[in-house]
């Protein structure tokens, strides 16, 4: 049976537990770490606190002063649960922002140099090397420039729309039939009209056609004219040229064969065949067991061509080439899809730096 409490008691009570919540605010004041707010929390919420001794207290007395004393117990005691929740959170915050002199950095992302890049560099060296050098192009250019002037006819099949991008003409502001270029040969009447000869030049640059893209055909890839004009230029030099500039640019000695061939721009055409790189001219299925690859487009140029250019045709001679760029990165690089230099995926940027 339990013994009855004098009020004088039951004051003494109340004010043990508001000491109890004055002293839990003062300590929460001097916590600095979850370590200390561990000992706070055991030290008056724990099974042996502060807090369930007094508990064990009140239990014994009367029911009316019991339910007073007990409300008020939880009132304290839920004061003392917000205090440890506050400094958890505050704590957990700091953990996670908390800068560590010591820790090593993160290793920032640094670009790369796309493979287009680095492979026109080493061609531009080697063509320099040679005696060329690297003439300025846009990529949008008129009508004559494309076809005219290179003496490609008017009913040629490269002008029909399903082959040539067109720039809407419908601005009133744009003349003489502008479109993307389809190959970086329009550039070579405008540098002769220019520049006299001799001179040794390549134009690389973007060419565009409206082609249904797969892994060896795009709507946009990269092109490099070569154009040499002088007096005494001919086809020996042309064939020296080339075997020059696959043997260092594969890194091997490579075989070139010269084969008749047709383009408008020229008089001798040729195409040009390298030996194959994965046969070694034995014959292979890249090869279709000949031996060689056709890689470029070549002869000389075309006395209408020279004429138009301002230059007299009677007295210089000159020679042109062009290849693709794509193709003979694809090559050396033993690449097999063309759309891959489009991509954004890192791990094909990054293996080549």
């Amino acid at each position: 049976m339990k013994t009855g409490i004098f009020l004088p008691y039951n004051n003494f009570m109340k004010e043990q537990l508001e000491r109890i919540l004055i002293e839990a605010n003062q300590i929460r004041d001097r916590i600095k770490n979850s370590h200390e707010l561990e000992d706070f929390r055991v030290k008056f919420l724990g099974r042996k606190g502060i807090l369930k001794d007094c508990l064990d207290k009140i239990v014994e007395f009367e029911e009316e002063e019991r339910k007073n004393l007990g409300k008020y117990l939880n009132f304290i005691k839920n004061e003392v649960e917000k205090i440890v929740e506050d400094l958890e959170i505050k704590f957990k915050e700091i953990k996670t922002t908390k800068f560590d002199f010591r820790h090593p950095g993160k290793k920032p992302l640094i670009g790369n140099l796309h493979l287009i890049s680095i492979s026109f560099e080493k061609i531009k060296k080697i063509f320099m090397g040679l005696g060329f050098s690297v003439a300025d192009s846009s990529e949008i250019v008129n009508e004559y420039e494309c076809f005219d002037s290179l003496n490609i006819p008017s009913s040629h099949p490269a002008r029909d729309l399903q082959d040539t991008l067109w720039v809407d003409s419908s601005n009133s502001r744009l003349k003489n039939n502008l479109l993307f270029r389809t190959q970086t040969s329009a550039h070579q009447v405008k540098f002769m009209k220019e520049n006299k000869p001799p001179f040794r030049i390549i134009i690389p640059g973007k060419v565009f056609r409206q082609e249904a893209t797969d892994r060896s055909h795009d709507f946009e890839f990269h092109q490099l004219e070569g154009l040499a004009v002088a007096e005494n230029a001919n086809l020996t030099e042309l064939k020296g040229i080339f075997e020059k500039f696959f043997s260092e640019f594969f890194e091997e000695k490579l075989k070139v064969r010269f084969r008749p061939g047709y383009f408008p721009f020229v008089e001798p055409g040729l195409e040009v065949d390298l030996g194959c790189l994965f046969c070694a001219g034995k014959g292979c299925l890249t090869c279709k067991n000949s031996g060689f690859i056709e890689v470029a487009g070549a002869g000389m140029v075309h006395p209408v061509v020279l004429e138009n250019g301002g230059i007299n045709s009677k007295e210089n001679y000159g020679y042109a080439f062009g290849f693709g760029l794509n193709r003979i990165i694809m090559l050396k690089y033993k690449i097999d899809d063309i759309r891959l230099f489009h991509s954004s995926d890192l791990r094909f940027i990054k293996q080549f730096n």
